[in-house]
């Protein structure tokens, strides 16, 4: 074998190690955010070691006005092994109910509304562990950063007229139990994440301010489906290049019950109507408690 025969092996060896540590160091880079679905608009989103959570409700149940609310914390256990952030969207029970738990058993900080904290207050959570938001926030951790974007929730339908309805707030914590009642609006927000160069827009529930829209450009929009207001406005000032369609399921009954094909169905729609508006947007539609993929 000449010298010469040699040093082309040695070339290409050389290329062919840059090109699979190029590769990897791709695919270590988009398996840097990986995602999972709580269950309505609950996520579970990791980036290296952190583990943030939106909206987690494994308990899955109503909470009933005179009743004390208990978080079901077996499902609890089974959904969540890791907290250190948790965001709420807005202080309805199938958002926050079970994150006073969830905030004390991992020591995780809490960020939400003065509804939220003061309810997460009532219920034990240590006050260093809270962080109030009203809108116009931004957040800069570790390993991400976060604007918090005013948002609103559903409308009213009163006589063929719509309009917004004032919220409930919770304005100070109190000794005693939690009751249902407590689950008040407190105010709605988006939260438009950055990871590195990935921007992510969590929308807690059915509605938006457009104005408060304008100039946010994210990757991922994860949405849900309500006719509070007009889709195709809100997706051509976003201009995602993915939707992840969210807040579909029963939220009532438990993980094992799955998705009923009414709801599935309810998404394909919201689907095809996101594709009518622009069909190079790519939806997904995801499982209960399965990892999404972002490619």
């Amino acid at each position: 074998m000449t010298k010469r025969y040699l040093s082309v092996l040695l070339w290409i060896a050389c290329s062919l190690s840059t090109q699979i540590t190029f590769l990897v160091g791709e695919l270590r880079a988009a398996d840097s955010v990986r995602m999972k679905w709580l269950g309505t608009a609950g996520w579970e989103i990791r980036v290296g070691e952190t583990v943030i959570l939106i909206d987690p409700f494994p308990t899955r149940r109503q909470a009933a006005a005179g009743v004390e609310w208990k978080t079901d914390q077996e499902e609890v256990a089974k959904a969540i092994n890791k907290a250190d952030y948790i965001f709420a969207g807005h202080s309805h029970a199938d958002h926050i109910a079970d994150i006073p738990v969830i905030a004390k058993r991992f020591g995780a900080k809490v960020i939400g509304s003065r509804t939220t904290t003061n309810i997460a207050l009532s219920a034990g959570v240590d006050k260093s562990q809270l962080t109030t938001i009203r809108g116009g926030e931004k957040l800069t951790f570790k390993d991400f950063s976060v604007q918090v974007i005013e948002s609103q929730h559903g409308v009213l339908n009163r006589g063929g007229r719509r309009r917004q309805a004032k919220f409930d707030e919770v304005l100070r914590p109190w000794n005693g139990p939690i009751m249902g009642e407590a689950f008040v609006q407190g105010g709605s927000y988006l939260y438009y994440f950055t990871f590195g160069n990935l921007r992510v827009l969590h929308q807690s529930t059915g509605n938006f301010i457009e104005d408060n829209l304008k100039g946010l450009r994210p990757d991922v929009a994860i949405l849900a489906d309500n006719s509070n207001y007009d889709w195709a406005d809100a997706l051509k000032i976003l201009r995602p290049k993915t939707v992840i369609i969210h807040h579909y399921d029963e939220w009532r009954t438990p993980y094992g019950d799955g998705i009923p094909e009414s709801n599935k169905r309810r998404a394909q729609r919201f689907e095809r109507l996101i594709k009518s508006v622009d069909k190079q947007i790519k939806v997904i539609i995801p499982e209960l408690l399965k990892p999404v993929v972002l490619e």
